[in-house]
C-alpha cells in the first residue's frame, strides 16, 4: 500500500462491523472556519463519544470536504485529538483511508478516475471557450484547487442561468462534469457569488458515498451525512438521513428545508447520541 508522509491523530476506534456510516463536511460543519468559533465547535464532545461509544455502536466516521488534502490536514493540525477512519478531499475526488495515523490511498478509487478517462488539458481547454465566450470566472484560492479538481467564482449576473447551461454543455463534450452551487461568505467565500467546479464524471461527494456504501455493503437507511452548504445537497440526496447544521448557510437550509438546532460537531453529536 501507498501510505502518505503525513501523520495524523489517531483515528477513532474502528468498528468490528460497521452498523451506521456517518458522512461529514469538514468547513463549517466539523470544523469552524473562523478562529474565534472554533473554541465552540464541539469536538471535544463528539471525540469523546466516538471513542468510548463509537466502536460499539458500529459507527464509521469519515470527513467529504471541498477543500484539498494539505488544506484539511492544516485545519485539522492543533483542533482535532482523533482522526476519522477516512477523508475525501476535493469535492469527491480523493479518497484516503486512515490507518493508524497515516493516509492510505484507496487503490479502486484511483483506479475509477483512471478509468473514467479524465484528462485536466480538457479542463484547460474548457476554460479558454469560456474566456472566449465573454463569461469571467475567478480563480479560487489553491486550498479548493485539486489534483482532479478545478474550482472558481462566478459572480451573480442576469446571464447566470444561461451561462450556466452553456459551460455545463461544453463541458460535457470533454467528458468532465460541472458544479455550480451558491457560494458560503462564512467559509471564506466571497459574496454573491457561485462555485464553478470542474471535476471528473465519476466523482463528487455524491459518489463517493455510494462508492462507499457498494464497497462496505451498508444499505442506504444506515448511512448519515452532515453538512452546512449547497455543495453537500449531492451528498444528501444518496443517504438515507442528512442534516445540515444549525449555523448551515441561508440557501442550503431553504433548499434542504431544515436544519439542527445545535451548531458544528455539537449538532452531529445530538444526533449520534440517539443511535
Amino acid at each position: 500500500m501507498n501510505f502518505l508522509t503525513e501523520i495524523l491523530p489517531p483515528e477513532f476506534p474502528c468498528p468490528v462491523s460497521v452498523k451506521t456510516l456517518v458522512c461529514c463536511d469538514l468547513d463549517e460543519t466539523y470544523i469552524p472556519f473562523s478562529l474565534e468559533n472554533k473554541p465552540f465547535g464541539g469536538v471535544r464532545e463528539l471525540e469523546q463519544f466516538l471513542c468510548e461509544e463509537g466502536k460499539k455502536k458500529g459507527i464509521l466516521l469519515g470527513w467529504i470536504t471541498g477543500t484539498n488534502l494539505s488544506s484539511a490536514i492544516r485545519k485539522a493540525k492543533g483542533y482535532i485529538s482523533r482522526s476519522p477512519h477516512f477523508l475525501c478531499c476535493s469535492l469527491g475526488t480523493e479518497f484516503y483511508w486512515v490507518r493508524n495515523g497515516k493516509l492510505v490511498p484507496s487503490v479502486s478509487w484511483a483506479e475509477r478516475i483512471k478509468k473514467s478517462g479524465y484528462n485536466r488539458e480538457n479542463v484547460e481547454k474548457i476554460l479558454y471557450l469560456i474566456g472566449e465566450k465573454g463569461i469571467f470566472l475567478e480563480k479560487q484560492p489553491d486550498d479548493y484547487q485539486g489534483k482532479y479538481k478545478a474550482s472558481f467564482y462566478y459572480h451573480i449576473r442576469e446571464d447566470m442561468e444561461s451561462d450556466f447551461e452553456w459551460i455545463e454543455s461544453i463541458a460535457k463534450t470533454f467528458q468532465i462534469r460541472t458544479f455550480f452551487t451558491k457560494s458560503n461568505p462564512a467559509a471564506g467565500d466571497p459574496e454573491d457569488c457561485y462555485d464553478v467546479e470542474f471535476i471528473p464524471y465519476c466523482c463528487g461527494k455524491g459518489e463517493t458515498v455510494s462508492f462507499l456504501m457498494e464497497k462496505m455493503h451498508i444499505p442506504r437507511n444506515s448511512v448519515l451525512a452532515f453538512g452546512d452548504s449547497c455543495n453537500d445537497l449531492p451528498m444528501f440526496e444518496c443517504v438515507g438521513h442528512s442534516y445540515l447544521v444549525a449555523n448551515a448557510e441561508k440557501t442550503a437550509i431553504q433548499k434542504h428545508g431544515s436544519n439542527l438546532n445545535k451548531p458544528y460537531c455539537h449538532g452531529i453529536l445530538s444526533v449520534l447520541t440517539g443511535l
